[in-house]
This record gives structure tokens, sequence and C-alpha cells, in this order.
């Protein structure tokens, strides 16, 4: 089992890096202009986690963005071989621990955003 939690985690990381781009408008760049407004949009997000919310302005729906829902199926029920999808009943209703490892690959994502990548582009 640690074995596979090792490699759980980095297989989330990969599949929500492009998610959490995407949905929140990260940009990939070495313009100091881009990599500072990357910052500045991590920041806010972290400000009192409304990465969490479906509506971050009014801190609505907590834990119900379509971010959270984006990861979860992307990890566990994206094809038919997926363990969501074959191991279903411990996934009925998705566990909390499960809720938990997705937003913490959110945050994780926030604070490791600015390294670089293997173009040297800022991520």
């Amino acid at each position: 089992l640690l074995k596979r939690a090792s490699h759980v985690r980095g297989e989330l990381k990969t599949k929500m890096r492009p998610l959490m781009a995407s949905f929140h408008g990260f940009h990939s760049s070495n313009s100091m202009e881009v990599i500072r407004s990357n910052q500045d949009l991590a920041e806010r997000l972290k400000i009192g986690s409304i990465f969490v919310f479906k509506d971050p302005s009014s801190k609505s729906g907590i834990y119900k963005t379509e971010l959270l829902q984006q990861g979860i199926n992307g990890m566990w029920f994206l094809n038919r071989s997926d363990e969501g999808v074959i191991y279903h009943k411990y996934f009925d209703p998705i566990p909390i621990k499960t809720i938990a490892l997705v937003l913490t690959a959110v945050s994780r994502f926030s604070n490791s955003y600015f390294q670089l990548d293997d173009t040297d582009n800022i991520l």
C-alpha cells in the first residue's frame, strides 16, 4: 500500500497540473510580467483557501469546485480500467481522504508552480 501511495501522489500531481493551469488561468512563460501575474494568482488562491469554493469571490459552495470533480474524474474514473470504476463501492460516496488528497495536490501546486520545467519555462 505504501508503494502505491507514492505512485498515486505522483500521478495525481501530473494530472492536476494542467487542470489547475487551465482552470485558474496560470500561464507558462519566461516573461517576468507573466511570472509575477502567476505568483499573484497563486497567492490570492491560497488566502482563505479560496480554491476549495465553487464561487471563490463569495466563498460559497465549499468543496463543490469543478476543479475538484475534474481531478477526481481524471484520476480515478477516466476509463473502465481505472480504480474508481473497478472498485466503485469504495468511491460511493467519495471518501473524505480522497477529497483531501486532491485538494492537497491543488494547494501544493500553487506553492510549487514557479519551478522551471525541462524546457526552462515557468510552469
